[in-house]
């Protein structure tokens, strides 16, 4: 086994003995291509409801304002009540989108780390295999996903391990 090999099995160790999984936080982003599509897909998707439902509000509010105008004789008045109510309406239509937009970025990156990370484990253990290193195991973090799959490489290196003695 190579020193690298030895490295990676003594991190492994150290973190089972500590009560850590065996991955670290690499930074915000595990696999940054597939975190930041998934985050931009989810982001689009809002922004398109929201410019939906913005122009609904938008239309149903403008027939509003004409059948006020046409009832009454208070024509500027309704404009200018109608200008002022869109205006503030905006700014919290923008507040909401911006706030929507930095919650989903956060969730967006959470929720990935436990559907993406798992894979990198998955990947180093494969790799252990393939090398002969048959002690090393997967350890997920706490409600990580796929912990079968985890759970079943576990099971085929001990079955390689108790096989290769």
């Amino acid at each position: 086994m190579t020193d690298a090999n030895n490295g990676i099995q003594e991190h492994d160790k150290n973190n089972r003995n500590s009560g850590k999984s065996g991955r670290s936080i690499r930074g915000i982003l595990i696999d940054p291509l597939v975190q930041v599509r998934l985050g931009l897909y989810s982001i689009l998707l809002a922004l398109v409801f929201s410019a939906v439902v913005s122009a609904i509000l938008y239309v149903n509010l403008s027939k509003f304002a004409e059948i006020v105008m046409a009832l009454t004789d208070v024509e500027e008045d309704v404009i200018a009540l109608f200008a002022t109510y869109m205006a503030d309406a905006r700014w919290w239509l923008l507040l909401a989108i911006i706030v929507f937009l930095f919650l989903n970025i956060i969730v967006s990156i959470v929720f990935t780390h436990k559907l993406v990370g798992p894979t990198v484990a998955f990947n180093r253990q494969i790799k252990e295999l393939i090398a002969g290193n048959y002690s090393a195991r997967v350890h997920l973090r706490k409600n990580d996903a796929f912990t079968e799959v985890a759970d079943n490489l576990n099971n085929l290196a001990a079955q390689l391990e108790s096989k290769d003695k």
